[in-house]
């Protein structure tokens, strides 16, 4: 009886043991680090990263925000760290981190303030990954001050805003010079940037890039451009670069 008693005593040691072991090993990555280190740092990363969130949204236009890119913002920084703190390559963390969250919104991406918060982000994760915890925090707090002041200097005010202005004319109008009166009366600055047929060649679309001198007047201004194209279509939507 003693003897099945030791035996089972022994038994249950070992067990003990074993669990022991494997909870040992399971609790560390495969390069000796503890989970809890590694987890501090992806905690920190997606604490940077929430931070470069509230920035970008802050400064951001409510109309422009992208909630899925704001995502990507938390999400980088906490892959980055993980990255970073089991060991692996600099290099590779980087690339991987930094490189899919552009791919992602490649054709999407029409600021460039939007793939500047993505190296941001990138940036933040690093510097968490390697447990520069201060100086991702003194990095990110640097860029949010830059972001801010940046968005206070360039808010959109009624005077002298950029806008990008689209006249229909039939094909049988010479556009040559008929708007300048009006654009001089109303812009400081004007450029025509494009000129293409449409409607199976029976108007012709002319772009200009405008900055009007003061957005009570567009009323006035669209008046006056509808007497000179016939009342054909014309629009004055927000600012778009040309594209060549």
């Amino acid at each position: 009886m003693d003897l099945i008693s030791t035996t089972s005593t022994t038994s249950e040691a070992a067990e003990l043991k074993s669990f022991s072991d494997w909870f040992s090993v399971l609790s560390r990555t495969n390069s000796g680090l503890r989970l809890v280190d590694v987890g501090v740092c992806v905690l920190v990363g997606v604490l940077l990263g929430l931070m470069v969130l509230f920035v970008h949204k802050f400064t951001s236009d409510e109309f422009k925000y992208d909630k899925g890119l704001g995502l990507v913002l938390v999400l980088v920084p906490a892959a980055e760290a993980l990255m970073i703190s089991t060991r692996l390559t600099i290099g590779t963390a980087l690339s991987i981190a930094g490189v899919l969250a552009i791919v992602r919104y490649r054709s999407t991406l029409t600021q460039p303030r939007d793939l500047a918060f993505i190296f941001i982000s990138v940036a933040a994760g690093y510097a968490a990954g390697v447990r520069y915890y201060l100086v991702g925090l003194i990095f990110v707090f640097i860029c949010a001050v830059v972001a801010v002041i940046h968005a206070i200097l360039t808010i959109e005010k009624t005077k002298n805003l950029k806008k990008t202005l689209k006249i229909a004319v039939p094909e049988s109008i010479d556009y040559d010079g008929v708007f300048e009166p009006v654009l001089q009366k109303y812009t400081n600055a004007h450029k025509l940037v494009g000129v293409r047929v449409i409607s199976g060649g029976t108007l012709i679309e002319l772009t200009y890039s405008i900055k009007i001198k003061d957005a009570k007047d567009t009323k006035a201004f669209i008046d006056e451009l509808r007497t000179l194209n016939a009342n054909f279509k014309l629009s004055i939507q927000e600012y778009l670069p040309a594209p060549f």
